[in-house]
């Protein structure tokens, strides 16, 4: 092929010494064509179309399309991101933001207080937080106040105080910051006193709310509410929370862990008189076995759970309602207490029930693995939970080991990646498996001289052959 056949227009392949064969490339760091972007925007009044990806990029080549291609792809990118998202007025939410840095100054003195109370003091700021300020029920996490909660994301999230007259939806710092990112929300830094803010309805005007407050960005709502401490949460916890949001759960932040008690709870009813004198009278002695010999003693037996009894000379681990109340405490401990979705429906604020998960953060930077003891204090922090009784009978056994009689899902961040781990108090030695050898319930044809099997041997029988007697 000669050299004037040759378009430089088009993208050349990889070369033998391209970066493609090198062993340390990586895919992910050429430059990404965004020019898909910018055909969506154009067609916004138009039919939507499933965008295509945008020819591969190979190595450079110096020419002035492939020079063109890449700013304008640059230049759909930055389009996209400077593209602002605004609040229509039907659909528009605002909240106010009253943390750590909003404060409520005192009520003003008249001068009859001033002359009998002597030199007048310096105005001292309230607690906004206080439950004599804003109404009892609420947790102090929670300091965005919304004006009108409507919208269906406010049926899971939120709540509401008692004891006053206009109450408003309170939100937890996960709440708000996600629904800011998600566009349902404008998060405002207020300028007047909280009991000002709570009297106002309706809607808005940004050119004339200015007076109000200052609106906050996504930016300043990351830095109000992502770190540690009282009205605060932590940016693994947050991206865990919007995770399991965004995939349909509904999601509580779960309250503190408090010491489980000591009476057990079991949803099987006390035997009876008669039952438990049969069990006494009628229970085999537990066997020490001898120090040396054989395990199962010789003899003729008719039961496999004898043999099985005589060699099971391990202790096992049985799960108790009654828990260890020597072990050290646990640094891990619940953090969001989940729901399915098909949940929501009936869903209730106020009379959630039982959640269907509980979830612990762990930080995998900041933690190293769990220790037994640390998975067991968390375990145990966890109400006892057994099996159901739909899970009852010999095929069912691998549902009971999974779900245990207590169980936690740990979410794992590694640097905004996410693995959910089952933790569970599994109890392996209740599944005694050789009790199904008696009931026949072994391996199909397992028995020798069974009826099971269709064989085709060589009886003695009458059957009638082709020739006669020899």
């Amino acid at each position: 092929m000669s050299e004037a056949t040759i378009d430089e227009d088009v993208p050349l392949t990889s070369l033998s010494k391209g970066p493609h064969n090198d062993e340390t490339f990586d895919p992910d760091d050429e430059p990404q064509d965004y020019r898909f972007i910018a055909a969506m925007g154009a067609n916004a009044g138009g039919k939507s179309t499933i965008p295509k990806r945008g020819e591969k990029d190979f190595e450079p080549h110096g020419t002035k399309h492939q020079e063109s291609v890449l700013d304008a792809s640059r230049q759909a990118m930055h389009d996209a991101l400077d593209y602002t998202r605004s609040h229509g007025p039907k659909s528009s939410v605002r909240a106010w933001y009253f943390g750590d840095g909003v404060q409520e100054p005192r009520p003003e003195r008249t001068a009859t207080d001033t002359q009998e109370g002597g030199e007048a003091e310096d105005e001292e700021a309230v607690d906004i937080l206080d439950p004599s300020i804003r109404g009892r029920g609420l947790d102090r996490d929670m300091t965005v106040m919304v004006e009108s909660s409507k919208g269906t994301h406010f049926r899971t999230m939120g709540k509401t105080p008692m004891g006053t007259k206009s109450a408003k939806l309170w939100l937890l710092p996960e709440e708000a910051l996600y629904l800011v990112e998600r566009g349902n929300l404008d998060l405002w830094w207020p300028s007047r006193p909280l009991q000002a803010v709570q009297s106002q309805t309706g809607n808005y005007d940004l050119e004339e709310g200015t007076e109000d407050g200052v609106p906050l960005s996504l930016q300043a709502a990351y830095s109000l509410f992502i770190g540690e401490g009282e009205g605060l949460v932590s940016i693994e916890a947050y991206q865990v929370y919007a995770n399991l949001k965004r995939t349909g759960y509904v999601v509580n932040r779960a309250p503190p862990a408090q010491c489980p008690s000591e009476t057990p709870r079991s949803d099987e009813s006390s035997p009876s008189l008669f039952s438990w004198l049969f069990g006494k009278f009628f229970a085999s002695e537990p066997q020490t076995p001898a120090p040396y010999g054989p395990l199962v003693q010789p003899g003729l037996y008719r039961s496999y759970v004898q043999i099985y009894n005589q060699l099971s000379i391990i202790p096992v681990h049985k799960p108790s309602p009654v828990t260890v109340s020597d072990r050290p405490a646990s640094p891990l401990e619940v953090t969001f207490h989940i729901w399915k979705p098909i949940r929501i429906p009936t869903f209730a604020k106020s009379n959630p029930g039982e959640p269907d998960f509980r979830v612990a953060v762990v930080s995998a930077r900041d933690t190293g693995v769990p220790t037994l003891d640390e998975i067991a204090g968390l375990l145990e922090s966890t109400p006892w939970d057994p099996p159901k009784k739909e899970w009852i009978g010999d095929g069912k056994s691998y549902q009971r080991l999974k779900h245990g009689f207590r169980n936690v899902i740990l979410a794992v961040v590694d640097q905004g990646i996410i693995s959910y781990l089952t933790m569970s108090e599994a109890a392996f030695g209740e599944e005694k498996l050789y009790e199904r050898f008696d009931r026949g319930g072994g391996v199909r044809g397992g028995k020798r001289g069974g009826g099971g099997g269709r064989g085709r041997g060589r009886g003695r029988g009458g059957g009638r052959g082709r020739g006669g007697k020899r």
